[in-house]
């Protein structure tokens, strides 16, 4: 417990009663001493006036027979009483006959005039003699003149000031005593309580072995022995608690161990990445699916560790959606994975996003199987093909030669009639079945042909929304026959996209009549709309909705949803395979996301029109300018570098380019997505600084698209963002604003510098490889190394040019490396590396 600093409780209360007593002495020695003023006052107006009246009563008829000498010897005498300050008479006419003022009377009271009935009172200030109280009491009611007392108000300050001067002493006296009886009592008072603080201050610091001892028998001997016992209560609570704190962390530490074992044990790879992006869990199987080895993990950006499909993976299941995502990933040495992702989501408290977890399996001899499995079904059902067109074709030329020739001639013959039905009925369930094991044996056919790359595909502009109402015309049949309704939500701006028109019709009719075969209260919905560089297609529907643990297989082949034992399958299970391989080999994706009860969500992604996606892109005019007193240098001529600022900001842009400029770099400029991409394939900058929070496109997607064009792809980018922690994991490099001017030059020079030794060059294969001229390409060092040596070497920054010999091409993951930025794979031809 931090100590109370301040005034102690005695001083707090000495300062309060200080001022209390000062207050209340000032009241009561102002109050007494206006109260003696006012009396003496009274006393001397009443003394003055008896004197006054009492020299009128004496002088009447010596004022009638003006003996001024009489008079005179009358007033002497009264200057011998207390406060009298002077006397004097005038007659009637207002002249003076007599008075006491030595050595002359003074001027002003010639002009005090008295009344004639009664006793005048007034406040005068006669110098020297000082304030005054006059007395003017007439004689004969002024006939004979009128009698002037004057008594002196020095007296009465003198009283008072010696009044208040005893009073102070008296109170001063009394002030201390009651400070000394105070001090007495509040040191009684105080000790036990600054005992009952310390007490306090041992228990906050968990020392429950202190005692308290106060015998003051009243309320703070009672307190002190209730803290003791609290005391003694919170020893025995924090006792019971480390027990059970320690019994729960020894079986955290157990569960946490047994966790890791499963963990470190699974046969799956699994990989847990946090919402930064960052990996926080991979276990051995993952790292050995990989080839990661040793390699630390944690911490990392998957970019850095994983091929390209396991990075799109980790970032999408990172973005706290409710997607369940699955692919296909290519393994280490050539072995095929099947990788189901998901966001984790902690329930409490609170719904709260915790990152994504990948669980990848190798499906290697699955696939073999698999492969096994689609040629024999591929070989027997193109066996299958010819009859079952010869049967197909025969049945409906039988049912067509019956209904044409031998029906019409056994007509009205009532004993055939029933076997007629019977035979027409006969013959169209052998239509139907016929039909439907061609298409059947079609759809086998199809996703054989596709996945042997057998397929003719006529890719053309296609807009979607005549792919939409084409798909729903010819599906009408089965929505209308269950009384369901079909909605289409397409904007009129929709741009077209790039593909086969009649497989893309394909896709969406497979969805359509999936969704009506599970659906029973309409409407289904489709709708499309632009998403970045791609077309989102949607078919929603109200139906039965599919389980969390299916959601996984149901792009897989001969895999239906639900228990095939107790519910009757529809269809061959080769529809949504089918959907997967055309949407994939367009270059966009396709997933399901559904909810048992409430309907499922089937989406694909198709890629614009080349010339659509350009113009998404942005076509302005590169906005550049150069350092001060210089031009804007072209890409190869440049002397100086050129640094494009993609910011959404204007202010910011403003800031980065003048930083730049100052620096003697040429600067360009963009402010959104689109416009960097443009801009940067047109002037191809040396650096480009990134922000990532940007409308429309953000600077992930600017980054990955920069990244997958050739001309752009070894470009350094340097992220200047406000988001923290997610920053760095596009880029080659990241600060979080507020950034200053010299770190932003320290960062550029040091990308530039990394970008420099991208001329650097490393020979697989031996030193006995010719270059054969290419080491035009060579700026740097040239390093050659083997297989093993290489990966270490990109793991500390290599960029630069890989040439590979034709003889150890086969042991190199061509897809990673080709995946990483900054470095350009050169495959060398045998008669390269001959000893």
């Amino acid at each position: 417990m931090a100590a109370i600093k301040g005034m102690s409780l005695f001083k707090k209360t000495g300062l309060i009663a200080f001022c209390l007593f000062g207050v209340i002495a000032s009241a009561t020695s102002a109050m007494t001493a206006w109260t003696l003023y006012g009396l003496m006052t009274r006393e001397y107006v009443s003394k003055g006036t008896a004197i006054a009246q009492s020299i009128a009563g004496a002088s009447q008829e010596i004022l009638l027979n003006r003996d001024a000498a009489t008079v005179q010897s009358v007033i002497d005498q009264y200057l011998e009483i207390e406060g009298v300050a002077y006397v004097f008479v005038v007659d009637g006419d207002g002249l003076v006959v007599s008075h006491t003022f030595v050595p002359e009377f003074p001027p002003m009271l010639h002009d005090v005039r008295g009344l004639k009935h009664e006793i005048a009172v007034s406040s005068l200030d006669i110098p020297p003699h000082g304030a005054v109280i006059d007395i003017c009491a007439p004689v004969l009611a002024g006939l004979a003149g009128f009698v002037h007392v004057g008594m002196g108000k020095e007296l009465i300050m003198a009283y008072f000031w010696e009044v208040v001067l005893k009073m102070q002493i008296l109170l001063f006296f009394i002030f201390w005593g009651c400070v000394g009886i105070l001090y007495l009592v509040m040191r009684r008072i105080s000790r036990p309580l600054g005992q009952l603080t310390d007490y306090a201050r041992k228990l906050a610091a968990h020392d429950f072995s202190a005692a308290i001892d106060i015998r003051t028998r009243d309320e703070l001997e009672v307190l002190g022995r209730a803290m003791m016992s609290m005391g003694q209560e919170l020893a025995l609570l924090f006792s019971e608690m480390e027990n059970e704190v320690g019994k729960a962390t020894a079986d955290l530490r157990d569960h946490m161990a047994y966790l890791a074992a499963i963990i470190d044990n699974l046969a799956d790879g699994l990989l847990v990445v946090d919402v930064t992006g960052a990996v926080s869990v991979i276990n051995p199987a993952m790292r050995e699916f990989f080839d990661l080895g040793d390699t630390p993990c944690k911490g990392r950006s998957p970019a850095r560790l994983f091929p390209v499909e396991v990075t799109g993976l980790a970032d999408r299941i990172r973005r706290c959606t409710t997607e369940v995502l699955s692919a296909e990933i290519p393994l280490a040495r050539g072995r095929t994975g099947k990788a189901v992702g998901s966001t984790i989501f902690a329930e409490t408290p609170g719904r709260q996003c915790l990152g994504g977890v990948l669980l990848v399996r190798d499906i290697t001899r699955e696939k073999e199987l698999d492969q096994l499995k689609t040629d024999f079904i591929s070989t027997v059902s193109h066996e299958l093909r010819t009859p079952m067109t010869s049967v197909l074709g025969f049945s409906k030329i039988i049912r067509n030669k019956l209904e044409r020739y031998v029906f019409p001639l056994l007509a009205g013959d009532r004993g055939v009639e029933k076997p007629i039905g019977q035979v027409r009925g006969n013959m169209d369930i052998i239509v139907a079945e016929a039909e439907r094991l061609t298409e059947l044996i079609n759809d086998v056919l199809d996703i054989a042909r596709m996945e042997a790359g057998e397929v003719q595909w006529r890719d053309e502009n296609v807009p979607v929304a005549g792919v939409l109402r084409q798909s729903v015309e010819a599906t009408r049949g089965l929505w209308q026959a269950k009384g369901l309704a079909v909605e289409i939500d397409v904007g009129d701006d929709l741009p077209p996209v790039r593909g086969d028109h009649d497989r893309l019709v394909q896709v969406v009719v497979n969805l359509l009549s999936n969704a009506v075969k599970f659906t029973e209260v309409g409407p289904i919905r489709c709708s499309a709309e632009r998403e970045g560089g791609f077309v989102r297609v949607s078919v929603r529907d109200n139906g039965a909705g599919i389980d969390r643990a299916d959601l996984r297989m149901v792009f897989d082949k001969f895999k239906q949803v639900g228990d095939t034992l107790t519910g009757k399958p529809e269809g061959s299970g080769l529809g949504l395979p089918i959907c997967r391989q055309i949407v994939e080999r367009h270059g966009g994706s396709i997933w399901v996301e559904s909810e048992p009860g409430r309907g499922s969500v089937f989406t694909f992604t198709i890629p614009l029109a080349e010339d659509e996606a350009r113009a998404g892109e942005g076509d302005a005019e590169p906005s550049c300018r150069a350092p001060e007193g210089g031009e804007v240098p072209d890409a190869r001529t440049r002397t100086s570098p050129l640094v494009l600022v993609v910011d959404d900001d204007p202010a910011l842009i403003e800031y980065l380019s003048q930083v730049f400029e100052e620096r003697g770099y040429a600067v360009c400029e963009a402010a959104n997505g689109p416009d960097a991409v443009a801009t940067a394939r047109s002037v191809l900058p040396d650096l480009i600084t990134m922000d990532i929070m940007m409308p429309g496109m953000d600077g992930h997607e600017v980054i990955a698209r920069l990244r997958a064009l050739p001309e752009t792809r070894a470009i350094p980018i340097l992220v200047i963002t406000a988001l923290g922690g997610a920053e760095g994991e596009a880029g080659d490099m990241a600060l979080v604003k507020p950034v200053d001017d010299a770190t932003v030059i320290r960062a550029a020079e040091s990308l530039l510098r990394g970008q420099a030794c991208g001329g650097a060059c490393i020979v697989l294969g031996g030193r006995e490889c010719d270059l054969n001229g290419m080491r035009v390409l060579c700026s740097g060092e040239v390093t050659f190394a083997t297989a093993e040596e290489f990966w270490p070497l990109v793991e500390d920054g290599f960029r630069g040019t890989v040439f590979i010999s034709s003889e150890v091409v086969g042991g190199m993951e061509l897809e990673r490396l080709s995946a990483l930025g900054g470095v350009s794979v050169v495959i060398l031809p045998p008669f390269a590396c001959k000893g």
